[in-house]
């Protein structure tokens, strides 16, 4: 019998975990539940912002009981989600199907690079950690293209009962890899009451943000997540909105997903190349440029100009996973030992809630309340873009004089 290494496990079970056949037409989802696009794009919004609830807790519950563990329970609130959509229909079970998901998110994000990191150390081997978290998002990003090259075809022959079967066993599948894990040795929290457990975790927290190596790179790097956020949840919006085909639905997330996938396996001969900081800045630039695709999309509202946007938008997209991957490995540089898992939840937890605001306020933006006419995609793209460019001139700024100052 074939013996598979642990973080190959691990990555098999990633990629089957991230076979997500109802995610290119997630929106003709909604709509058969009864949701509008402005239903859709909020519900990203909340998803987004359950982060904040959610990241730090399970990560350090991840440093309480076991990496291990906690991985798969992020699979199983995935399994979850997806057993609920099949079973039942309407807004709330849409709703509830789509906090699970969160669930899962927020304990997977602060978890797996944290049983990477730990089970290196014990090999002795952590000079690889860059390079094994690369090739974890990896299998994540090529599990969702795998996924999207054949969710067009079998939505327009089945409907979405497959597409939620098809996830609903690679998941059981993916748990039963995840149980053949080792669990390497981590260090615990100091905290033994609930009172001190409240405190370590609020300490933690807090000191992660004002560590000055790291702290302006995580406001950076969450804040260019949440443009991809806002960018990938409108994608399916703009194709609709242009009538677009439903192979183009397809055919953008199997792009996206396919760059992400490649820059997340050559992040570390990127960063190599690059530098860190001088990543930073190209990614910003990739972003701003993004934000200018996204405008002219939504202004001429033209199925393959739309196409060929998104395209680029893409390219943005896949070198700001490569700055998210390159920043993790940063992190882990000056993170305790006993609250790993936590401060990795910081960073995403910052994530999820600028995201999560920005999709919000972007809902809101389009589509207010008591029947107010809302701004067109185009001009809300304007102005979120304007705001972005601003703040990141003055991170980017604040990141050169400390740097000066550090020399």
């Amino acid at each position: 019998m074939i013996k598979i290494r642990p973080l190959r496990r691990l990555n098999l079970a990633c990629f089957l975990r991230s076979q997500l056949y109802l995610a290119p037409v997630l929106l003709l989802f909604y709509q058969q539940n009864g949701l509008s696009i402005a239903d859709f794009v909020l519900f990203q919004g909340i998803f987004q912002l359950t982060g904040i609830i959610f990241e730090i807790p399970c990560g350090y519950i991840a440093d309480v009981i076991s990496k291990k563990k906690v991985l798969i329970l992020a699979f199983l609130c995935f399994f979850l989600r997806a057993a609920l959509w099949l079973s039942f229909s309407g807004f709330y079970i849409v709703l509830l199907g789509e906090l699970f998901n969160a669930l899962s998110r927020a304990f997977l994000s602060g978890v797996y690079d944290s049983y990477i990191y730990d089970y290196l150390k014990q090999k002795n081997n952590l000079r690889h950690m860059l390079k094994e978290c690369g090739r974890a998002n990896f299998a994540m990003s090529s599990g969702a293209m795998f996924a999207a090259i054949f969710s067009a075809i079998l939505y327009a022959h089945f409907g979405t009962v497959i597409l939620l079967s098809l996830e609903f066993i690679l998941t059981l599948f993916s748990i039963i890899l995840l149980l053949t894990l080792p669990n390497p040795p981590s260090a615990r929290p100091y905290a033994t009451s609930l009172k001190e457990k409240f405190y370590e975790v609020k300490n933690t927290a807090i000191n992660t943000l004002k560590n000055p190596h790291i702290n302006l790179y995580i406001i950076y790097s969450a804040l260019l997540f949440s443009t991809t956020s806002l960018f990938c949840w409108c994608f399916q919006p703009l194709l609709k909105l242009s009538a677009a085909p439903v192979f183009m639905f397809s055919f953008v997330y199997v792009i996206n997903h396919a760059l992400r996938a490649g820059f997340s396996y050559y992040v570390n001969k990127l960063k190599n190349f690059f530098g860190f900081n001088r990543l930073l800045v190209i990614t910003t630039f990739l972003c701003v440029y993004s934000f200018a695709c996204m405008i002219l999309s939504f202004y001429f509202r033209l199925p393959y100009i739309a196409c060929i946007c998104l395209v680029f938008v893409c390219i943005g997209i896949g070198f700001q996973l490569a700055f998210a991957i390159a920043n993790i490995s940063h992190i882990h540089n000056y993170a305790a030992s006993q609250t790993r898992a936590t401060i990795s939840s910081v960073n995403n937890m910052l994530q999820q809630s600028i995201s999560g605001i920005s999709l919000i306020c972007f809902k809101f933006v389009i589509a207010p309340a008591n029947g107010i006419t809302g701004l067109s995609f185009s001009t809300a793209f304007t102005l979120f873009g304007a705001l972005y460019i601003s703040v990141f001139i003055f991170l980017l700024y604040r990141i050169y004089l400390r740097q000066h100052f550090h020399n």
